[in-house]
């Protein structure tokens, strides 16, 4: 290959620039490219469907299709190849080379194609095609050129095979379209079905593919190859060796003229001359060799990448302002921002001894204030003296009388009473009926508990939800009112 005869601008760029000027290259140079692929597709496809159609089993003609990827590589990128150093391609030229591209590792790549999935592809195959690199080297060679770029490779692997899937849902799903009324259904639809693979796929399916394969491809090797181009460029600067080649060839061309003169003064020169000594000629080097022996040196055995942010139009150098004076204004700051730490300190101390004052007891060993009994709990008189002094013959006399909440009311107040002024129970005139029982069972036996608490449940039901008890329960509390309570036990 003559990079001076390179058809397209070699310069670093992206990888995702390198990408585009693959599609670029391919949207120039489609007639020619596309003119000598197709009469080596076209019949290897034609081959595949008249293959399936022939066994009934249209499936193996998808799978010959994309089983000969790898050979459809090859023929564009020796076609790409030849466009891109100058040479327009053609039918007969895609046939002549065909021993090139034929004898590239196509065997092995058939018949790992199920075995191993190569996500770089088209940006691996140059090494092997056009570099000729085998084993080894070859390995070497791809991790090298792979450096930094092998995740963009694989991601035009992936959106390629999304354009074909693409490409075959959407013309399958204008086909049917077209179609009259359930004449014939998709086979996404059959793929939910229990038919068999078989029956999955048609005829125009198959001519669906191949389709998809023969407009997607030439833009996935083309981009491969271009990301290839790119990273080469940045690698050994073809670029540079472009234009150094361009300009020897500008030169030869002004100087021919006096190329004769400086050819007889070279001679004159060369014949005045002293032959070299044996000692010089003894220190003459091969440069080969002292590049290797440079790069034995530790310092070029690491391999570092890096990457670094510029900006596109950097500002023009001016003369640093004066800021000293944001020293004095960050002295103050500081010695306003301390004055006002020592004052917040000072007033959280106060609160402080404050909050203590106000919880902590002011006089030690004070005693306790004597309890005193409420004269009123839930709008009952609790005073002794308002009671009658045979509290159960009261109330039976008022349940003879057919009133039963009365005598609940005398019931339940004689009870309270007992408890907070006989057996000074603390009872409070915030306690609930639920606070009294819980402090009268400290205070009473079982017995006398459980009688409280069937006291308490009565008048609650009476009271609140307007539901008297039956006349012998009301009896009967009334008669135990002096075995529990009378005597309070405890």
């Amino acid at each position: 290959m003559e990079l001076g005869s390179i058809a397209v601008s070699l310069r670093p760029r992206s990888p995702w620039e390198a990408v585009d000027l693959g599609l670029t290259m391919l949207r120039q140079w489609w007639r020619p490219v596309y003119a000598a692929f197709a009469p080596i597709f076209l019949p290897i496809a034609a081959a595949a469907l008249l293959i399936g159609w022939a066994t009934g089993k249209l499936w193996i003609a998808m799978l010959l299709i994309w089983w000969l990827k790898p050979l459809y590589d090859r023929v564009l990128l020796h076609l790409l190849s030849r466009a891109v150093f100058g040479e327009l391609p053609g039918p007969r030229s895609a046939l002549t080379g065909a021993r090139e591209w034929l004898r590239t590792g196509l065997v092995p790549a058939l018949l790992l194609r199920v075995l191993w999935f190569d996500l770089v592809r088209s940006f691996n195959l140059p090494v092997r095609q056009l570099e000729g690199q085998t084993g080894r080297a070859a390995r070497e060679r791809r991790a090298l050129l792979a450096r930094r770029v092998r995740s963009y490779a694989v991601w035009l692997t992936v959106v390629c095979v999304f354009f074909e899937l693409t490409f075959l849902l959407s013309a399958d799903a204008l086909l049917d379209l077209l179609l009259p009324a359930k004449a014939e259904q998709s086979w996404i639809l059959d793929l939910f079905r229990d038919g068999s693979v078989e029956e999955i796929w048609s005829v125009q399916d198959v001519f669906v593919y191949a389709c998809v394969v023969a407009i997607v491809e030439p833009f996935y090797v083309a981009s491969g190859f271009a990301l290839y181009l790119n990273r080469r460029t940045v690698l050994e600067g073809w670029d540079i060796e472009v234009a150094l080649r361009r300009l020897a060839g500008r030169g030869t061309l002004q100087a021919r003229p006096a190329s004769a003169a400086a050819a007889a003064l070279a001679l004159a020169l060369a014949l005045g001359l002293p032959a070299p000594d044996s000692a010089f000629a003894q220190q003459e080097k091969i440069p080969g060799q002292e590049i290797r022996e440079v790069l034995k040196a530790k310092e070029f055995q690491r391999y570092r990448d890096g990457t670094q942010w510029v900006r596109r139009n950097p500002p023009a150098e001016s003369e640093p302002m004066d800021l000293s004076w944001l020293n004095a204004v960050g002295y103050a700051l500081a010695k306003v921002t301390e004055v006002l730490l020592w004052v917040g300190a000072a007033a959280l101390a106060a609160f402080a001894l404050w909050w203590l004052y106000r919880v902590l007891p002011r006089e030690a060993g004070r005693a306790p204030e004597p309890y005193r009994p409420p004269p009123a709990l839930f709008g009952l008189e609790l005073a002794p003296e308002t009671l009658p002094p045979d509290i159960p013959g009261a109330a039976l006399a008022l349940l003879r009388e057919g009133r039963i909440r009365e005598a609940l009311s005398l019931l339940y107040r004689g009870a309270l009473s007992e408890l907070a002024h006989r057996r000074q129970v603390a009872l409070l005139a915030s306690n609930t009926e639920q606070e009294v029982l819980e402090r009268a069972r400290a205070r009473l036996s079982a017995e006398a508990g459980s009688y409280f608490a069937l006291l308490i449940a009565a008048w609650q039901a009476a009271a609140y939800a307007r539901r008297l008890p039956a006349l012998a329960d009301a009896e009967r509390l009334a008669r135990d009112y002096a075995t529990h309570l009378g005597a309070l036990r405890i």
